[in-house]
């Protein structure tokens, strides 16, 4: 587990069990823990006591929201929680040293939000490391994420639940809906297992098409704390960006049994100016680390030989994709990029992944040829031939 120090806890605070003067007046302060106390008893400090204890853990769930230097953006999300209270779930809301108003913001939102905490780091570790913390502090047998510049439908949680528990499996994965302004596109995981199908999760990584392995979402799924004991759901603290690839194809090699929920409730929030996906600086390299524990992780299998086309053709897709939005990086980390994922290009099986890129779009085979092109000027010395790549 990621060790990142000295962490703020609120008390979960619920408005109908304390004084509404009580409540609106609490303070806030960095780095100053709140302690419990009984329900309803204020507390010297002035703050809210606890709630009542939950119910038993294996029918109780955990949303893990993440939230780094959002502002007023946050309280969107922690606004449509609150159509989600039931008393099986809680809220664990985690503010990445914004060293803004976002953890001030979180706090009198937790306020308003029955079964909610707030978890302040001192300051920013990542997404990956936040998520970590965040599972060193869970109390139920149950675990989903959410994003904190996304939403969810009304009493979405609750539905996805009640799901849950009735699938009997330790993984239901979940669609979502693309949000862009006004626009709304309804995304499925494309995987027959579903509305009640039982799956088996490593039947599902095809190297000939879009597969359950590619939807590397966080968000996009409900796990059983055995997965984090058992560490098949966990993230790379390393990684600042693409952190869930190693996650996703951790979870389908290593789980037994998942399904897809018909539950669809989860707005994921496109086009932000300040998502990591939009980010021009040297956290978009990590994709290729990324890709290497991913082929790390496969390697160990019992079935490399059968998954390793499937992470070569990710590899091309991922890579094409980031060198044709090269722009946005600076001419040194251009060849940076280049130069690390050209040599992890390298490390595929040459004539398999020649195969791959000729199958791939114009555009996309151009890119990768480019790339390889670069990555070859950056380093004379590479022995690998680029003749007839994707020709």
């Amino acid at each position: 587990m990621v060790r990142t120090g000295p962490a703020l806890l609120l008390a979960m605070v619920n408005p109908l069990l304390c004084s509404p003067g009580f409540c609106s007046g609490q303070r806030y302060t960095p780095g100053v823990s709140v302690p419990s106390g009984r329900v309803g008893e204020p507390r010297a400090d002035g703050s809210c006591a606890r709630v009542a204890p939950m119910p038993s853990p294996d029918r109780s769930l955990t949303v893990v929201v993440t939230a780094h230097r959002l502002g007023a953006m946050v309280e969107d999300c922690v606004r449509s929680l609150r159509t989600s209270v039931d008393d099986r779930i809680r809220f664990l809301l985690v503010d990445d040293g914004s060293g803004d108003d976002t953890p001030e913001r979180l706090a009198a939102a937790a306020r308003r939000t029955p079964n909610t905490e707030l978890l302040a780091l001192p300051r920013n570790v990542g997404v990956a490391a936040a998520r970590m913390t965040a599972l060193e502090h869970l109390e139920t047998d149950w675990v989903t994420f959410l994003d904190g510049d996304d939403w969810v439908a009304r009493n979405y949680f609750p539905r996805l639940f009640d799901e849950v528990l009735a699938a009997g499996v330790d993984w239901v994965r979940v669609d979502h809906v693309a949000s862009r302004g006004k626009q709304r596109i309804l995304t499925r995981i494309p995987d027959i297992n579903r509305a009640g199908r039982i799956g088996v999760p490593r039947e599902s990584i095809l190297s000939a098409r879009t597969s359950s392995v590619d939807f590397a979402h966080s968000w996009s799924g409900v796990y059983h704390r055995r997965l984090v004991d058992d560490g098949s759901l966990y993230f790379p603290t390393e990684l600042r960006t693409a952190e869930d690839r190693p996650t996703i194809w951790s979870l389908h090699l290593r789980v037994p049994e998942f399904t897809v929920a018909r539950t669809v409730g989860l707005h994921y929030r496109l086009g932000l100016s300040t998502s990591l996906t939009q980010t021009g600086d040297d956290r978009q390299l990590d994709i290729t680390e990324s890709m290497r524990q991913v082929q790390q992780l496969v390697l160990a299998d019992r079935d490399a030989e059968k998954f390793l086309p499937k992470v070569w053709k990710t590899w091309a897709g991922l890579f094409a994709w980031h060198w044709e939005h090269r722009a946005r990086l600076t001419p040194r980390l251009r060849l940076r990029f280049a130069r690390e994922a050209g040599a992890l290009l390298d490390t595929a099986d040459q004539p398999e992944l020649q195969r791959v890129v000729r199958a791939m779009p114009e555009s996309k085979r151009q890119a990768i040829e480019s790339l390889r092109r670069t990555a070859a000027l950056t380093n004379p010395r590479r022995t690998a031939s680029l003749t007839g790549v994707g020709r």
